[in-house]
């Protein structure tokens, strides 16, 4: 737990627990966002980019210094979309299965594994049907870049901590609240926004859902996870003016990135964030 958010969460008063209550189910009935429409954009906009060299650089370190065993262990891939972490692991001898809402991503996927000569176990399937689809648990489960996208982002926790083994791994990245309304304010909008612009928002080029990490983490403690590794990625990257990093050069970018996603106050600042857990 990082330094702080213990003695945050001992005060016990209501207000102070409050914070730590899932939001209420919206009113509204809404489909979860399925990214068909953006796959191929996404590759191109996204992991082609420096910033998806970041966020896999980070997720690769984040597993290399907690010394996650990977050769044989089992990894269920939860929105995988087009596994380019997942293929980081199975490169590492793990065995990967994946899912995703989006036909269109779970194609990339398959042609990347195959491209690579490494075998994958890919189903159709959303997070809510995983228990279904992948009865069994995994040593390692992944969820990156899904939470926000999520009508009901909390309940998910469950489903994701019931595929986990115990004494095994959950990996999840989620798009930060505190690192979405500081860029709302940089940007001018001083009333910092808790929530997606509603414009990009309805057309579902932006999170529904940017989530408070101390609310994360407190409902993974509730369903029996310790949290090992707390970090923000794009903390240093997406708060530098692009002429600054074009000037220095975005292989000191990224090491800043790296080295400052691990320190408070900074990691809250992250554009996500990502948490390693154990299951106790």
């Amino acid at each position: 737990m990082p330094s702080g958010t213990m003695a945050f969460m001992s005060k016990k008063d209501p207000a102070t627990m409050a914070k730590y209550q899932a939001p209420p189910a919206s009113n509204e009935l809404q489909q979860d966002r399925n990214f068909d429409d953006l796959a191929q954009r996404f590759s191109r906009t996204i992991y082609a980019t420096p910033r998806g060299q970041l966020r896999l650089a980070a997720l690769r370190q984040d597993f290399s210094d907690l010394n996650i065993d990977l050769p044989n262990r089992q990894v269920l891939d939860i929105g995988g979309g087009q596994g380019q972490f997942s293929l980081y692991l199975a490169q590492q001898q793990a065995h990967v299965s994946l899912c995703d809402i989006s036909e269109e991503m779970l194609a990339l996927a398959r042609d990347q594994f195959a491209a690579e000569q490494l075998p994958l176990i890919s189903k159709h399937c959303g997070l809510q049907q995983c228990a279904e689809a992948f009865p069994q648990q995994y040593d390692v489960v992944l969820n990156h870049a899904v939470l926000e996208w999520l009508e009901q982002p909390f309940a998910a926790l469950q489903l994701l901590a019931d595929r986990v083994k115990p004494g095994g791994w959950l990996s999840l990245m989620f798009y930060n609240l505190h690192g979405h309304q500081w860029r709302q304010l940089m940007n001018g909008r001083t009333h910092a926004p808790a929530s997606a612009n509603q414009h990009l928002r309805e057309s579902g080029n932006a999170p529904q859902h940017p989530l408070d990490p101390d609310q994360i983490q407190h409902h993974l403690e509730q369903l029996g996870f310790e949290l090992k590794r707390w970090r923000g990625i794009r903390c240093v990257h997406d708060h530098m003016h692009q002429k600054i990093r074009e000037r220095i050069g975005q292989d000191k970018v990224n090491q800043s990135d790296l080295e400052f996603g691990l320190l408070e106050p900074y990691r809250r600042l992250g554009r996500y964030v990502h948490f390693l857990a154990q299951k106790q």
